[in-house]
């Protein structure tokens, strides 16, 4: 899971609920105005010819142990995402149907479910009398991913989701194991062809056996790569939990852009007090080139004061070109 006190501006142990409701109506007026006056190279504002990107861990967990009230930030965020081409959330646990609501324009596709372990089988039993008078809690969870993809460019019969097989930690280290965490796969048609658009989230804690875990679980993504994708142009994005400042985490990170050519889209936070952890990386493929106009952080989703997650919300803008024959 991620850290329950915001990065960036927010200050105190949380969002209180009716600041986030005030941030949200605020920040729609500003999105209408940035939307309308914006040059056509904004990022969010594709050409026939490239696609925008965005990658945002939304943080959408029970408003207890989100520490705010999520239900009055989310419908914000759904609203200001349906301006990217392709939207890649993490966390989206308890409001994934709040999300679709907003992108009404998109195809959204999900990752996958809890399934069957015992241990979290038996968890999701013994809170069931919790959970269903509550709404917006029911954990254990599935990978809590979304996809969305515009309607311009998507290609519902090729999609794919998998689980991670190894999880550290219920009740220290981020609690990763209330959530079977794993990756979806979304195939985007553009106008030069076929982009496989990979969304993860992965594990989160900062011990040595955390470390090792994160590293297994990108050894099987890579693996998934090199099997369903390996012939097409790819987009890798999501929630990496990734700090080139610890121990172990900077040599498995290289050994996964290696073995699979990715480059960094340049995307990150503006602001330092954001961790490094999450990440846009993407390859072109045999007959596809992918170029990068512009990425980095989405400022839209924070105010002067406060943000809308407590992650940086990434973007990247792709110049999607085909390749001529015989083309190096």
């Amino acid at each position: 899971m991620a850290d329950g006190a915001y990065a960036s501006r927010v200050t105190g142990a949380g969002v209180r609920p009716m600041r986030l409701l005030v941030v949200g109506l605020l920040l729609v007026p500003l999105a209408l105005a940035h939307a309308q006056d914006a040059p056509r190279n904004d990022a969010a504002l594709a050409s026939d010819d490239s696609i925008s990107v965005l990658s945002y861990n939304i943080h959408g967990l029970f408003p207890l142990i989100a520490k705010d009230n999520p239900r009055d930030r989310i419908p914000t965020i759904g609203w200001l995402a349906r301006r990217y081409d392709v939207v890649l959330f993490q966390e989206d646990f308890e409001y994934h149907d709040v999300l679709h609501r907003q992108l009404a324009q998109h195809v959204g596709f999900q990752g996958n479910g809890m399934g069957w372990d015992p241990r979290r089988v038996a968890v999701k039993a013994l809170l069931l009398p919790v959970s269903l008078p509550l709404p917006y809690f029911s954990p254990p969870y599935g990978a809590g991913l979304s996809t969305f993809v515009h309607e311009d460019f998507a290609r519902t019969g090729d999609s794919g989701r998998k689980a991670y097989d190894s999880c550290y930690g219920w009740f220290g280290d981020h609690g990763d194991c209330w959530s079977r965490k794993g990756f979806l796969r979304v195939a985007m048609e553009t106008l030069a062809g076929l982009v496989d658009i990979y969304n993860t989230h992965l594990e989160a804690g900062s011990s040595r056996r955390s470390v090792e875990v994160r590293g297994q679980q990108l050894e099987k993504l890579a693996t998934a790569i090199k099997e369903r994708s390996d012939d097409r142009a790819i987009i890798v994005a999501g929630d990496f939990n990734i700090s080139f400042n610890r121990s172990g985490d900077a040599d498995i990170m290289r050994r996964f852009r290696r073995r699979l050519g990715l480059d960094d889209s340049g995307a990150g936070p503006v602001l330092a007090s954001w961790r490094e952890r999450d990440y846009i990386l993407y390859r072109s493929g045999p007959d596809i080139r992918l170029v990068v106009e512009a990425s980095g952080e989405a400022m839209e989703f924070i105010s002067e004061r406060h943000a809308l997650s407590d992650h940086a919300a990434l973007y990247a803008r792709f110049r999607v070109d085909q390749m001529p024959p015989n083309a190096p």
